[in-house]
């Protein structure tokens, strides 16, 4: 559970904290190594949207500064997002169901 909401706690390095749980967890309960896994890879999928919107903040800044703000925006959506999906995931791990984030790049099995 807390693989997964570890990853909207610190936003952009949000990967951290479940892939260190992957990592020392994953030989004892196959239950902690799906989720921890899950949580990994969905957080490794959000970085790149934050690279994106982090991208978009600079560049629009350099130009064009009165536009800033849409690279925030897309940062905040990319946030919330992640914390909406957190929870869900972690409810479904407190539950015991082994909860699958609908979008997310399968790095880690």
């Amino acid at each position: 559970m807390s693989a997964h909401l570890a990853g909207f706690m610190i936003a952009f390095l949000g990967w951290i904290p479940p892939l260190a749980i992957y990592f020392a967890k994953r030989n004892k309960s196959q239950f902690v190594r799906y989720h921890s896994a899950e949580a990994a890879n969905f957080q490794l999928t959000l970085l790149i949207p934050y690279v994106f919107a982090g991208a978009l903040f600079v560049g629009l800044g350099v130009f064009f500064g009165d536009l800033t703000w849409i690279g925030s925006l897309f940062i905040a959506l990319t946030w919330i997002v992640s914390i909406v999906l957190g929870v869900l995931g972690a409810s479904g791990a407190n539950k015991g169901a082994w909860y699958r984030y609908p979008v997310s790049i399968r790095l880690l099995k």
